[in-house]
């Protein structure tokens, strides 16, 4: 007898359609806890949906007018125009949770030929197709699944190696640099709640009402100094940061807080931006000069979506206050749900240090993303970045 399973996911604009093995009995369909369909047919066509907006489904199979069982699925809506700037913003991820196996499957991109599947930070294995399907599961035990692909960039070798070859006069850049192809990096993040929670029936699950949200990025040096990397600057060292990754590290290269709030009318948000100080040190270790750099290349965005979300755009271009030098970039997008759900995207340097947290509810800093320095020629934007994204389920 076949398992109750999603069978197939289709994605066309302006629509998702699914269908599921059908094992008898009435089938109920919720999307974000509004019955949408009931029924014994054993498909769901969805024409009221906008491009990228993530989109929670329920099916449940009633049998005696009992849930007897339920399927969780997730998914964003097609988009069709591809966000160039970041092509993991506009990428369909659909997760589909069951009582048998958790499935990810997410869209085909361009140039990328295999992916590397981690689970809780274990690695599982190398996979050429764009899904995973993952039977070994525990019923009690929330995960946290990473793919990770890599891809020449797109632009042609020919600039890169001139580039290169340019920048390589005043930075000291190694010659294994100099020789490997230039990489786009990927790494796509999904937390999902355990599936004794995920798997109650609609009207027995309790329904999350988040009533604030807080949300920190940092930037900082691991490295108590580290060396300039221009040869031929006064400024032989600067002065690092001297920690590792964690939530509350008084010392860093830039931070961004925000916070909204859900309680109050048209839910306030407040936006908090530092820069840390820069130190320069000459070739016998005495202090050159000092500096903070100044914060208003932090921009911050904000616009509330249909779905009870509200979008935050954070740019951040800031230079080293004391050397006219590599700007330290990145740019985050966040979607912040009432109910719980959350969707982050983003792209940055290959160094500093990043590190991004969230907090529901003053309860407590959960790392989002953490990724180390390559070493500060990475903050060149004439070499590749990192591409990155978290989600949830819940």
């Amino acid at each position: 007898m076949a398992l109750f399973e999603i069978e197939s996911v289709l994605h066309k604009n302006g629509m998702i359609r699914f269908t599921w093995h059908d094992v008898g009995g009435t089938y109920k369909v919720y999307r974000d806890d509004h019955l949408l369909y009931e029924g014994t047919v054993a498909s769901f066509q969805d024409g009221q949906v906008e491009e990228g907006e993530v989109y929670d489904y329920s099916i449940e199979r009633i049998v005696d007018e009992i849930v007897v069982d339920v399927i969780r699925l997730q998914t964003s809506a097609y988009t069709k125009q591809k966000n160039q700037e970041n092509p993991l913003q506009s990428l369909v991820l659909t997760t589909i949770v069951s009582k048998s196996q958790i499935v990810l499957y997410w869209e085909k991109m361009e140039g990328v030929h295999e992916y590397e599947i981690y689970k809780n930070n274990l690695f599982l294995k190398k996979v050429r197709n764009n899904y995973y399907i993952d039977q070994e599961i525990e019923t009690n035990e929330t995960s946290i699944y990473r793919i990770e692909s890599k891809r020449p960039v797109m632009k042609s070798e020919t600039y890169f190696n001139i580039s290169k070859a340019l920048i390589s006069t005043v930075l000291e850049l190694p010659n294994s640099l100099k020789r490997q192809p230039a990489m786009e990096v990927f790494k796509l993040m999904k937390k999902i709640e355990r599936p004794t929670k995920l798997l109650k029936p609609t009207e027995m699950r309790r329904k999350i009402q988040i009533d604030e949200w807080r949300f920190r990025y940092t930037t900082f040096i691991k490295d108590p100094a580290v060396k300039n990397p221009n040869l031929l600057s006064r400024n032989h060292t600067f002065q690092g940061d001297g920690r590792d990754f964690h939530p509350e590290g008084t010392t860093f290269r830039t931070r961004v807080d925000l916070s909204l709030h859900y309680k109050e009318p048209k839910w306030p948000m407040i936006c908090t931006k530092y820069t840390g100080e820069t130190v320069a040190y000459n070739r016998f270790g005495k202090v050159r000069e000092t500096a903070k750099a100044a914060y208003n290349g932090i921009k911050v965005e904000r616009k509330d979506r249909q779905i009870g979300g509200t979008e935050v755009m954070v740019t951040h271009d800031v230079q080293n206050p004391l050397v006219q030098g590599p700007r330290l970039n990145y740019k985050v997008c966040i979607v912040f749900r009432k109910d719980g759900v959350i969707d982050l995207t983003g792209f940055h340097n290959q160094a500093p240090h990043h590190e991004i947290y969230l907090m529901k509810d003053e309860k407590r800093w959960e790392p989002i993303y953490l990724a180390e320095s390559n070493g500060l020629i990475w903050l060149s934007d004439l070499t590749n970045w990192r591409y990155w994204r978290y989600s949830n389920m819940r």
